[in-house]
């Protein structure tokens, strides 16, 4: 916001000012928006939490052992305290849907290009293996189309050459899911758990109760969706998140000498493929993200084999409900998508229950990611935390997995599916 100071979460960057609006401020503003209070963001950015050395942390609204998630936890608290009605979030590993699916708000990704990010400030901007995006936050799923349409009507790219020339199609267009025998059928593949690390109770409950209402619907048909590789995305896109070796971080929290925060040294100092590659280096695992994204495109395309293939994914928005503070260490259920590119939605469906979501004895964990998450969960550390899920579609099909989402809406009767306490 021009005059306002942006840090970036740096101490270092205190001093930063704003010499303009960035471009989307400009565009909600020319819609009639009213711009009235500036939330949290974490140190570096890159955490799915929210805690910094110059606020503090964000703790979560509906229990404050736990984390609001991160990078837009700030917003996420805000507007599930009804503080606002809606807001801006940034992702580039999950971090509008990591603070909308903790704090049971609603929350989407959009895919890459088509909402303007002139006037972010972030470490390393200009990069383009793994691009950020922009998008909604809101306490409704109707604020998060009220939000893109309000912006895509405005012909963005006309200003910023970046951004696809797409005209925002929902609910205006026909729809996705009208057979030619003019009947409407829709096909979710659900994901119930990536494969790396299991999902606690209360998400799998959540999975559980949403696809049998829906199998319920003679509309809709629910398969099983087959992870493909989510281990080798997080080393693909991990190792792409900092290919200067995170030398513009580092030279940030240095800048002021402040401390790093543990969640700081988690995503930079111990991730095996944070390193400074040559050109020719990041040429090669630009190809290994082009392979990949290849390879899930047909698995996708596997699943209409026997008739239609899958319209969208059903699948955790995280590992669990919010994390306790400095826990968001598993970032699978939400980069996976960035590393693809594909829209995705958050939802909230319901909360822990103490009686119901009790701990799977006898497990037998796949790994040492999953081993640490199974430990972390108990039913008494998560009291009244918010569930929620994630709706998922291919690439640049923002609007199928709209519409999708208001059928399963319109089906289910209202979400979340509880009364959050």
């Amino acid at each position: 916001m021009k005059g306002l100071g942006h840090n970036g979460g740096f101490v270092g960057w205190w001093h930063h000012v704003a010499s303009d609006d960035a471009f989307i401020l400009q565009l909600l503003q020319q819609a009639g928006c009213v711009l009235y209070v500036r939330t949290t963001e974490p140190q570096c950015l890159m955490h799915l939490e929210t805690a910094n050395n110059l606020y503090g942390v964000t703790v979560n609204p509906y229990n404050r052992t736990l984390t609001s998630g991160g990078s837009s936890g700030g917003e996420g608290a805000l507007i599930a305290l009804k503080g606002s009605p809606m807001g801006i979030g940034t992702d580039i590993g999950g971090s509008i849907r990591s603070p909308s699916a903790n704090c049971g708000i609603w929350g989407f990704r959009p895919s890459s290009y088509r909402l303007p990010l002139l006037g972010l400030t972030a470490c390393m901007v200009g990069e383009e293996q793994i691009v950020a995006v922009i998008g909604p936050m809101s306490g409704s799923f109707e604020g998060l189309n009220i939000f893109m349409k309000t912006l895509i009507d405005q012909k963005p790219w006309l200003i910023d050459p970046s951004l696809v020339p797409m005209p925002w199609k929902f609910p205006d267009s026909s729809s996705y899911f009208t057979k030619a025998d003019g009947k409407k059928k829709i096909k979710i593949g659900v994901l119930w758990s990536d494969e790396v690390v299991k999902p606690h109770p209360p998400v799998t409950r959540a999975l559980k109760e949403l696809s049998e209402k829906l199998k319920a619907v003679p509309e809709v048909e629910i398969v099983d969706w087959k992870p493909y590789k989510h281990d080798l995305a997080w080393d693909i896109i991990s190792s792409l998140y900092f290919c200067d070796g995170a030398k513009q971080d580092r030279a940030a929290v240095e800048s002021s000498g402040e401390p790093w925060l543990p969640l700081s040294d988690f995503i930079i100092k111990d991730q095996p493929g944070v390193k400074e590659y040559t050109i020719t280096e990041v040429w090669d695992l630009t190809i290994q993200r082009e392979k990949y994204r290849g390879a899930y495109a047909q698995v996708w395309n596997e699943t209409g084999k026997s008739g239609d293939p899958v319209d969208v994914i059903l699948c955790p928005a995280g590992p669990g409900a919010a994390p306790p503070l400095e826990h968001s260490k598993y970032w699978g259920y939400t980069s996976q998508w960035n590393l693809l590119d594909y829209p995705a939605l958050v939802f909230p469906v319901t909360q822990v229950d103490q009686e119901k979501d009790v701990v799977e004895e006898g497990y037998t964990p796949l790994n040492a990611q999953d081993e640490w998450n199974y430990k972390l969960y108990s039913p008494e550390k998560y009291v009244d935390a918010p569930v929620s899920l994630q709706l998922v579609g291919r690439r640049y099909n923002d609007e199928k997995v709209f519409e999708a989402m208001e059928f399963i809406k319109s089906v289910v009767g209202s979400l979340p599916l509880v009364e959050f306490k």
